[in-house]
């Protein structure tokens, strides 16, 4: 609504104007407003409004846009900073995205970057987690993110370090080490539990099984290892306190429930260096992050098992999700159905608009509406002269299809109901593992979005930690050469 009023704002003004130089000036001075104030969408629209100015909009004249972008992005790193607004991580990224969408960081590069850029380019992870986040990416963006984005970030905690860990050495490795290892954001936590390796060991432990034979008998195997397995698992790691300024070892068990099928299938891929997907490993049923102990975990290209909490709003959020998948999928298999009964297109377009509607994502129907549902179906194919076309035994295949879908869809699921079925789904190669995070969500952000987005902040923090080792090493070095200067002149 800002955005639109702004836009119209700027656009009454600068129809005003009849000097084609002085509108073209304006012009890009209310685009640098927008951007200043952060307002892309406004900026959207009037950048794209040029064309009815008969202006061509060369994003290299927007004076200071370099400045503008650093002072946006270190605002969002104040947020976290002072106030632990975590979510103005997303608001790095959405800069990040409208910057690569108009190609705001273009600059001319050096030999030198571009032998970095040649380096940069080998590590197929950061470039695949660019490409997932921000589409394709220019060679400046990929080194604005390389080199600009940790230098900034190096030289805002030495001006500005956090209150509560006033030391310096302290702070370093707190970003580092700690920050992307246990936090939270948008309304969910997020813990590095342990490596992988450890993972599958404990796995292992509890589900022997011979990997050489699986892979020869996939297939046969793959209907013996349905069922879920429970196991528990002891997780040692440090937390760090902010009122004391330190870091305590903490120890807590956690009961997870996986599919030995997900896992084996998926085992190789898991473990293997370079592949940039983020595989589901099981459910926390006991000694999770959120209030009801529950949780996700996952694996990470970097080798990670990360556990995503879950509290009673994203359980909600997710059944209704996994509700409306459901949904999705009957719908589809009903509508083949009927195409291979032969009923007319017309017919089962009437008949799957409104199964649509009814069965409705939040269930606004109650379960005991079934018949209701089937009578309007009915009529629907008695309406279109289809009905009396249907021997008993199609009628009856047809009715029991769209009985039990309701029952699936309208039935109360559990979480652990939930899981159980998309492992079920990931068994018969109907869901791949690595798409469960994705489907996983608490508005508008999922639990792929979360994995990506550390993913991404892990390669700033670690070119940050770099500059800071640097520097300070410099720093060491220029201070035992005045050092032994001093000396020297006391001799």
């Amino acid at each position: 609504m800002i955005s639109n009023q702004l836009f119209i704002e700027f656009k009454t003004e600068l129809l005003k104007i009849k000097d084609k130089n002085k509108l073209e000036r304006v012009y890009y001075e209310k685009l640098t407003k927008c951007l200043k104030a952060r307002q892309f969408k406004a900026f959207e629209l009037l950048f794209n409004a040029s064309v009815d100015f008969n202006l061509f909009i060369d994003i290299k004249k927007i004076p200071n846009r370099f400045d503008i972008i650093s002072k946006l992005l270190l605002n969002s790193i104040d947020k976290i900073s002072t106030g632990y607004q975590t979510s103005a991580l997303g608001e790095i990224l959405d800069t990040l995205r409208f910057c690569n969408e108009y190609n705001f960081l273009e600059r001319d590069i050096s030999n030198l970057e571009k032998y970095s850029l040649r380096n940069l380019k080998k590590d197929t992870l950061f470039l695949a987690n660019l490409n997932d986040l921000f589409g394709k990416v220019s060679n400046s963006f990929i080194l604005y993110v390389y080199k600009v984005m940790p230098q900034e970030l190096y030289e805002f905690f030495i001006k500005s370090p956090i209150s509560f860990i006033p030391d310096r050495d302290g702070l370093m490795h707190y970003i580092k080490n700690i920050f992307f290892n246990q936090y939270s954001i948008y309304g969910l936590s997020v813990r590095n539990i342990s490596p992988i390796d450890n993972f599958i060991k404990v796995f292992k432990e509890n589900y022997p099984f011979n990997e050489s034979q699986f892979k020869k008998h996939e297939e046969e195997l793959t209907n013996k290892v349905k069922e879920l397995l429970e196991f528990d698992v002891l997780y040692r790691y440090r937390t760090f306190y902010y009122d004391t300024e330190e870091e305590h070892e903490n120890q807590e068990i956690k009961k997870h429930l996986v599919s030995p099928n997900n896992i084996i299938k998926n085992l190789s891929k898991v473990l293997k260096k370079n592949n940039y997907k983020f595989y589901n490993l099981s459910m926390v049923l006991h000694g999770g992050l959120g209030p009801q102990g529950l949780g996700f975990t996952y694996s990470t290209p970097k080798g990670e098992v990360i556990e995503i909490c879950s509290d009673t709003r994203q359980n909600k959020a997710i059944i209704i999700k996994f509700k409306k998948f459901l949904k999705t999928q009957f719908i589809e298999k009903l509508g083949k159905e009927m195409t291979n009964l032969h009923i007319k297109e017309i017919t089962i377009e009437k008949v799957v608009n409104y199964l649509i509607d009814a069965l409705d994502k939040k269930e606004l129907i109650s379960y005991f509406e079934k018949e209701s549902v089937l009578r309007n179906i009915k009529n629907f194919l008695q309406e279109d002269g289809e009905y009396h076309k249907f021997s008993e035994n199609n009628l009856k295949r047809v009715e029991n299809k769209i009985t039990s879908a309701i029952h699936a869809i309208l039935r109360p699921i559990k979480m652990m109901d939930q899981y159980k079925a998309r492992m079920d789904l990931v068994a018969r190669g109907l869901l791949k593992s690595e798409d469960i995070a994705k489907l996983t969500s608490l508005k508008e952000k999922s639990h792929y979005d979360i994995l990506r987005e550390r993913f991404f902040f892990q390669y700033i923090t670690n070119w940050f930690y770099e500059i800071y080792e640097t520097e300070k090493l410099k720093n060491e070095n220029k201070n035992n050469v005045n050092k032994y200067e001093r000396n020297d002149k006391k001799q």
